[in-house]
């Protein structure tokens, strides 16, 4: 009897062990089932980051920004972007200094915004310069830095697309005034605002000129004019001193072919030329009064009809 008692007991032991050794793996199965699951339904930190990365709206700084939140007039910088998501889709950079008319841009920008930063580099901002933009989007404005800034050896004059810029939105203004485009010509006596005023009225004829360019060089490189009165006179004063050939040995020949012409704008004379009306438009000395077919040569005096004389024969541009 009491041999049975005790195989009794031992087995009722066997019995309840085995009961909690499945009661465990089913748990266990059940815990393993609800880590699986979690880990499934919620994201990790770098995919939850990720996710708020590229659904971050840069819309509000589609536009124009400048500086001054103005458009440029004197001296300046302008940035225009497009953005389609966190995506610069067409951007441009330009900047301007009408004292020394000395332009600069960068156009074709694109690139990939990440964490409000975008980098672009670029191999010329028109004066054959290299360097990277580091453009910022944060807190409803724009910061620009070029970085690794390379200046061209041709560049003697030194400008280009370079340092900090910080930018505010241009705003669309209707109700603006019409700014007076009426051309005047330049006198001694005018002041360092009437000049830049009269050059801001004139800026676009740069653009639609091939002369302009060389113009600029030579007047800067050679004749080492480099100040607000690059535009204010004439090239050569062909109306008060007789000239030799040799005077022009070293002249390019597209500067002799603007001294002869210039004996002509002197008098106002309206150049059919459109390519040539529009350089002489950039000068503040030239005002267009007559048109070609009214044009009587008689005006000229000693000295200008000896030039043009030498002049002609010297132009082969």
């Amino acid at each position: 009897m009491k041999r049975k008692l005790i195989l009794l007991i031992i087995a009722s032991t066997l019995l309840l062990s085995a009961c909690n050794q499945s009661s465990g793996e089913t748990n266990s199965q059940e815990l393993k089932e609800n880590t699986v699951d979690n880990a499934t339904s919620s994201p990790t930190n770098d995919e939850s980051s990720s996710s708020n990365s590229s659904t971050e709206d840069y819309s509000d700084y589609v536009g124009l920004w400048s500086t001054d939140g103005s458009r440029i007039t004197d001296s300046g910088a302008e940035f225009n972007i497009e953005i389609q998501g966190n995506e610069i889709t067409n951007a441009s950079l330009y900047t301007q200094t009408s004292s020394f008319d000395r332009f600069a841009e960068v156009d074709n920008i694109t690139g990939t915004i990440v964490n409000g930063t975008c980098t672009y580099a670029f191999t010329d901002d028109g004066w054959d310069n290299s360097g990277t933009l580091l453009i910022q989007l944060k807190d409803n404005t724009i910061t620009i830095d070029v970085e690794d800034f390379v200046l061209s050896e041709d560049n003697v004059i030194g400008y280009g697309i370079n340092g900090h810029y910080d930018l505010i939105k241009v705003q669309d203004n209707d109700s603006q005034t019409t700014t007076d485009t009426t051309l005047n010509k330049y006198n001694d006596d005018w002041t360092e605002e009437q000049i830049l005023a009269e050059i801001d009225k004139r800026s676009h004829y740069k653009d639609e000129t091939s002369y302009y360019p060389d113009f600029l060089r030579y007047k800067e490189v050679v004749c080492e004019c480099t100040d607000i009165s690059v535009d204010c006179y004439p090239l050569f004063n062909t109306d008060t001193q007789y000239y030799q050939a040799t005077d022009f040995e070293n002249v390019p020949p597209v500067i002799i072919h603007l001294a002869k012409n210039e004996i002509y704008a002197r008098h106002g004379y309206i150049f059919t030329d459109e390519d040539l009306n529009n350089f002489y438009l950039t000068q503040l000395w030239y005002l267009p009064e007559v048109q070609a077919s009214d044009f009587d040569d008689s005006v000229f005096n000693e000295y200008e009809k000896y030039n043009l004389e030498l002049l002609s024969q010297l132009d082969t541009y």
